[in-house]
């Protein structure tokens, strides 16, 4: 098992059990002590977890997800710069999805003036904002996720798939050794569900996201046709 593999797999046990020990973690995972002690390490470094005599512990800073509210008013002026970037490549006449997060939220501005172009997204700030500018587009219905704007679960994912698009732009919680990750199971599944129905992803991702490491893989890196950043 990949060392960034079984440091998600630490982090989805310790989202179950709350705190586990060295052994526990070594039987679950077929590792060393050794093996599992750096991983903890690691990841307590990251300010994921906190080691404890024996074991870990997931930390309380570490939610399923960020409230949107916290989210929005992070890096602003980054998440602006890539999305005045990633709106470059929307075509007239494009079927677009856009996810839930709140890098995405700062595409809605540049929208207005593409021709006959169709937005799914499972936002509904995205919806109305979109709505507002006379854009077509359509939310996916579904539940919401609490903490964020989110729509995920079954009913979401089988709108979604019932969709052809041209792009999907996405962002994620974390980027670390080539691997997209999220801290949220249900988001991660709509985030997947999209990325199938598109010819081409862009994921946008400032710099603070590169080298943390989450939960809930989403996608390497090399599967999506370009990664958009604030440089």
């Amino acid at each position: 098992m990949l060392q960034l593999e079984r440091q998600q797999d630490i982090l989805r046990l310790l989202g179950t059990h709350k705190s586990m020990t060295v052994k526990e973690l070594c039987t679950a995972l077929f590792a060393s002590p050794a093996t599992i002690r750096r991983d903890l390490a690691e990841l307590e470094r990251a300010g994921h977890l906190r080691r404890s005599f024996g074991g870990a512990v997931l930390t309380e800073s570490y939610p399923d997800q960020l409230p949107l509210t916290v989210r929005a008013c992070d890096r602003i002026t980054e998440k602006k710069r890539i999305c005045a970037k990633a709106a470059q490549r929307i075509r007239p006449g494009d079927t677009v999805f856009i996810d839930a997060s709140s890098t995405t939220y700062f595409l809605v501005p540049h929208l207005r003036e593409i021709p006959e172009l169709t937005v799914i997204t499972n936002n509904p700030n995205v919806n109305i904002a979109l709505a507002q500018q006379n854009v077509r587009s359509f939310c996916t219905g579904g539940e919401m996720l609490n903490g964020s704007v989110a729509l995920v679960g079954s009913e979401a994912e089988r709108f979604v798939r019932g969709i052809h698009a041209h792009a999907f732009f996405f962002s994620a919680r974390g980027l670390c050794e080539g691997k997209i990750s999220d801290s949220s199971a249900a988001e991660r599944n709509m985030k997947i569900a999209m990325a199938e129905q598109a010819n081409r992803l862009y994921f946008l991702c400032d710099t603070s996201k590169h080298g943390h490491i989450f939960p809930y893989l989403i996608a390497d890196l090399d599967r999506v046709d370009e990664m958009i950043d604030e440089t």
